[in-house]
């Protein structure tokens, strides 16, 4: 998918429990999210995060969007218009 790709949205939710009972995204997710950023840019490989779900250290930065737990809906209308402008710039 990656070489077919020029679009990638990577959701991160709160799945692993962390030695100090933080939650944090699967790790085989933020390993994916570097390779579509090498791919595709910063601007292209999106993250969907969810509340609760530990921060990476190098998260800041990068193109987010946020949403509540257990509410992806929310962001529905913030990836349509990430569609749209990352789409129509190309």
């Amino acid at each position: 998918m990656l070489t077919r790709s020029s679009l990638a949205f990577l959701l991160l939710t709160a799945e692993d429990e962390t030695a100090e009972g933080g939650m944090r995204a699967r790790q085989n997710v933020i390993h994916e999210l570097g390779l579509f950023q090498g791919k595709l840019g910063f601007s292209r490989a999106i993250i969907l995060l969810e509340e609760g779900t530990e921060q990476f250290s190098n998260i800041q930065g990068i193109e987010q969007i946020r949403f509540s737990k257990g509410n992806i809906r929310e962001t529905f209308g913030e990836v349509l218009a990430t569609i749209r402008r990352e789409l129509s710039s190309k």
